[in-house]
């Protein structure tokens, strides 16, 4: 599903025609409360214009980007450098400047969508499935909660998985992520929680103990 989000109701309805006959589903926004109430999980991608009636396209973009990292394509008939840096570096991922041909911006949302598959951060592990970006943790289809240091200490074992992580680079990782100190046990106590949330696959923890060592996540 993309959401067009563009105030001039003539390019708003040729772009759902022309993406319609491409096979989208398209929803659409005038402005940029609309937007908002139209988000949801189902969006695939969103085409923002840079002027809205009510706000910044660039706004727009920072408050999705708080909930989501969908691909972001602005649309802009500005053409200083300074706005297209500023849309680019506050999370779009890509932009067309108006007026444009039909097929160069299809060009750019299959451009786009390439990328972010390539990066998703998907993880399928056992009988999880993990969404490194969307910050999802899923067994058997059930969503687990984590705690945000939670999160992040999952994330670092599976970009070491199979090596053995000793507690002291744990300990090191978790203080540069909450910027304080921590007791020696703090970092026995995240695995305990961990592992009693992620439980067993084939009878076996997803995280085993190298004694006297540290961790290992095991493939």
């Amino acid at each position: 599903m993309i959401l067009i989000v563009e105030d001039d109701l003539e390019i708003q309805e040729t772009l759902k025609q022309y993406l319609e006959l491409k096979s989208y589903m398209v929803e659409q926004a005038f402005d940029m409360k609309e937007a908002l109430l139209h988000f949801n999980d189902d969006i695939d991608l969103v085409i923002i214009d840079i002027q809205l009636p009510d706000g910044n396209g660039i706004t727009l973009c920072q408050k999705i980007r708080e909930v989501s990292e969908v691909p972001i394509i602005f649309l802009t008939a500005r053409l200083d450098e300074d706005t297209i840096v500023e849309a680019l570096r506050n999370g779009g991922d890509d932009y067309v400047k108006k007026p444009f041909h039909m097929k160069e911006l299809i060009a750019r949302i299959e451009s786009v969508t390439r990328r972010i598959k390539k990066n998703t951060g998907i993880i399928t592990v056992g009988d999880l499935y993990i969404d490194m970006n969307q910050y999802i943790v899923k067994k058997k289809d059930e969503e687990i909660k984590l705690s945000a240091i939670g999160y992040e200490i999952l994330f670092y074992f599976l970009r070491h998985q199979g090596s053995v992580i000793t507690r002291d680079a744990l300990t090191q990782f978790i203080e540069e992520r909450t910027g304080n100190y921590i007791e020696n046990n703090t970092v026995s106590v995240h695995v305990k929680r961990m592992r009693e949330k992620l439980g067993t696959y084939h009878q076996q923890n997803y995280i085993e103990t190298v004694r006297g060592i540290g961790y290992r996540w095991r493939k």
